[in-house]
């Protein structure tokens, strides 16, 4: 049997062409799509229907992130970061501590364990679409299946990929192309669509102009998407300048790798007057990640590519999770930087965690915003506004004050997922007491301090 749920009497940020705010308004639900949204006072009860009572409560679209590694919730909060040598760079830090001691000692358990929990932490901050990177060459094959599994237990909707590299050899990097390969395959092969594919690649400086090439054109062939790490560090400047007397934009544009199925990560360090055209011209897509980034200190600035018409969304690269204070971090970066508080309005950054970020992973048909014949992904939000909420305010509120404890239930696919702050889909204490066990066992290889009791 079908299920269906009417959501009723919630103040509804649609983010649908015509911007509607809905007041006093009903969501019903059939299967897994909308079937019809508005004033309460059109839409009439469905007897069979299960009621969920928004009044007082805010309803928005699932929020999207659009670039994640969901494996590293394992590798949060470690005893030993790396940053305390004297010759720290971001690419120095990679080079000696993250990839040695952290990626290359993942394997499938540490994948499924760390994506379980990451997930939770997402669903419990509104995020209902994920599109993850995995990372762990020396877990291949069958990476990514560990981590679909953790997918499908957890019930968020994803977009999978494996970080093809070249860094370690020309036989592992194969692997990982394959890795992707097959789990596109796999996911097409299956009625479950809620898991999706593209093929992931590291970056510029650790790939051949021939892997890139190769993955360029096994997407085509398998009609797919695909999407890299690029410009998060300056170090991507020296090393295309260095090895091909170019840029990395103008190198990618140059080899064929551009394209409107291509979804670019971080591109912090951008050429702010050359880029952004070429990124235009090939119909890049961009996943921002302002809260990350401000973590490692680089300061992005999507301006001048919002600017030229270049779709970019937020993303959380899996280390932070909770997405308001990244849709502020966006916000703040920018303003900041240019000492302009009319910046990256509430609106635009909303967009920027929902109908654009829809628009990054070539879904807006399916998802970002509430609208009858979309996926019913949905998010509620508690009220703890201390002005009344309205059509003109209440994306300011959900911008500016909204936390991840104001999310109250999330709907995911036409499935409640969490209902009254309570998972109902998974044990969220065994997913976080099984993640903390994996940390412990990585820790322990890596010779760092454990706590006496473990």
């Amino acid at each position: 049997m079908t299920e269906k749920l009417l959501i009723k009497h919630g103040l509804i940020v649609t983010m649908d062409p015509a911007d509607r705010v809905i007041w006093d308004g009903t969501i019903y639900v059939e299967g897994n799509l909308i079937r019809a949204i508005g004033p309460g006072s059109e839409i009439p009860d469905v007897p069979d229907a299960k009621v969920i009572d928004a009044s007082g409560k805010i309803v928005i679209p699932g929020l999207i992130s659009c670039h994640n590694h969901l494996y590293s919730a394992v590798v949060r909060s470690i005893p030993y970061s790396g940053f305390e040598a004297p010759d720290f760079s971001f690419v120095s830090w990679m080079d000696r501590f993250w990839l040695p001691l952290l990626e290359d000692r993942v394997d499938q358990s540490i994948m499924y364990a760390g994506t379980r929990a990451n997930v939770a932490d997402h669903i419990r901050g509104g995020i209902t679409t994920t599109t993850d990177t995995a990372e762990g060459s020396y877990a291949l094959p069958g990476a990514l299946e560990a981590v679909d599994k953790a997918c499908i237990d957890t019930g968020i909707r994803a977009v999978l990929s494996f970080e093809t590299t070249g860094r370690i050899s020309e036989e592992n990097a194969a692997l990982g192309l394959q890795e992707n390969i097959d789990h596109i395959k796999r996911c097409r092969s299956r009625d479950y669509d809620r898991i999706t594919g593209r093929i992931g690649v590291h970056t510029t400086y650790t790939c051949s102009t021939d892997l890139l090439q190769e993955v360029k054109k096994s997407a085509d062939e398998l009609g797919a998407g695909y999407m890299m790490h690029h410009l998060d560090d300056r170090w991507h400047h020296f090393d295309t300048c260095r090895r091909f007397g170019k840029r990395p934009t103008r190198y990618l544009a140059d080899i064929g790798f551009l394209s409107p199925n291509l979804i670019l990560f971080h591109c912090s360090y951008i050429d702010q007057w050359q880029d952004p055209p070429i990124f235009k011209q090939y119909d890049v897509k961009v996943a921002h990640n302002a809260e990350s980034n401000a973590i490692f200190s680089f300061w992005p600035d999507m301006l001048h590519l919002i600017r030229e018409g270049v779709t970019v969304g937020l993303g959380t690269d899996g280390q932070v999770f909770n997405y308001f204070e990244v849709m502020r971090t966006a916000q703040m970066i920018h303003r900041i930087k240019s000492e302009n508080p009319e910046l990256m309005k509430d609106d635009q950054v909303l967009r920027m965690a929902t109908i654009d970020a829809a628009r990054v992973l070539q879904m807006e048909d399916q998802i970002g915003s509430l609208e009858a014949g979309k996926k019913a992904d949905i998010v509620i939000l508690a009220d703890h506004s201390t002005v009344p909420l309205f059509e003109v305010n209440v994306k300011n509120y959900i911008v500016g004050t909204s936390e991840r404890s104001d999310v109250n239930t999330v709907i995911i696919d036409g499935e409640v997922i969490m209902s009254d702050n309570q998972f109902v889909k998974f044990d969220e204490q065994e997913v976080r007491a099984k993640s903390k066990e994996e940390a412990i066992r990585l820790w322990k290889r890596n010779d760092w301090p454990i706590p006496q009791a473990a």
